[in-house]
């Protein structure tokens, strides 16, 4: 059995963490179970918005070598998903080898320490998570997904990159899915900080605004983000016999355009429940989903911090 360098679980544990300190009780979370998408009776009734998060941990590949897996039949399924609804994917970059208890433990550090800053720069697990869209991690793994070709997950395990750090622990060699050029990934903390901003083209999430606020159109980051902020002092109780819209981005029809915002059916479910998940031929993997879903309300949104 492969060797992970931290556990899933304890990502997700940290994560949860983190975004609790981070918008205090101004985030919702809650973990879908395999093949259930999200449901916006789930959310809050006030103002916001909902990422999903995929939480992917790094295994002890050799000596030197930290690899990421994902599993095929997973990516697929979620690569099916309308816009706004795919998660992202979370996963490491260490600058550590072998086993991070083992490290931390040889510098006198406590591994349960590492979910806050107080472990020290580089310590600390949101100085080294990154996120990746799922579009993105379809186009690394293009011919690996095509050739998969179903949401089957069992004996689906891919590499999605490996960290060599022979070299250098600061600076890893990195090899992608198969030679795939490397996608631009966004440190942990600053996906939140831009998230708070509407984040970026191709990010997929849910806007949450008042129904007689918005109208059958397209609107762009800038009057999604102005018109959180006209709600973000509203205390949260006066929205409970509100109704809510739910928007979500599109592609531009504009060649390189930005994405446009634009009101969808409430989801309320979406995959079947899969009949795959369960243990790989090896026993390393639980084939099941490992989805956080994040709602953050309006009065949490609009200012960037770390």
């Amino acid at each position: 059995m492969a060797k992970v360098s931290v556990p899933e679980k304890t990502l997700e544990h940290w994560s949860s963490l983190y975004l609790a300190y981070r918008y205090r009780s101004r985030a919702a979370m809650w973990w879908p179970t395999t093949g259930a998408d999200i449901d916006v009776r789930w959310l809050p009734n006030c103002p916001g918005k909902a990422v999903q998060l995929e939480l992917k941990t790094s295994i002890v590949a050799g000596a030197n070598l930290q690899d990421v897996k994902v599993n095929l039949g997973q990516l697929w399924d979620y690569d099916q998903l309308p816009p706004g609804q795919k998660p992202f994917y979370v996963f490491p970059w260490p600058d550590w080898t072998g086993d991070l208890e083992a490290v931390a433990i040889a510098a006198n550090i406590p591994p349960s320490e590492l979910a806050f800053s107080r472990s020290g720069q580089d310590w600390w697990f949101a100085d080294w998570l990154v996120v990746l869209t799922t579009d993105q991690v379809a186009s690394v793994l293009a011919s690996e997904l095509a050739a998969h070709g179903s949401s089957t997950r069992k004996n689906a395990s891919c590499l999605l990159v490996r960290f060599d750090l022979t070299a250098s622990a600061t600076a890893p060699t990195r090899s992608w899915g198969s030679g795939a050029p490397e996608p631009t990934c966004i440190p942990w903390r600053q996906f939140w900080s831009d998230l708070q901003m509407c984040g970026r083209d191709g990010w997929s999430q849910l806007i949450r605004l008042p129904i007689d606020s918005v109208t059958a159109r397209d609107y762009d980051r800038s009057e999604i983000v102005a018109m959180l902020q006209q709600v973000k002092r509203t205390d949260r109780r006066e929205w409970r016999e509100t109704g809510m819209a739910t928007l979500a981005p599109f592609a531009s029809n504009l060649t390189g355009g930005p994405d446009a915002f634009r009101i969808i059916d409430d989801p309320i479910g979406g995959l079947e429940p899969s009949r795959n998940a369960e243990r790989d031929g090896k026993g390393q993997e639980d084939l099941s989903d490992r989805r956080q879903l994040t709602f953050i309300e309006a009065g949490a949104l609009g200012a960037r911090r770390a």
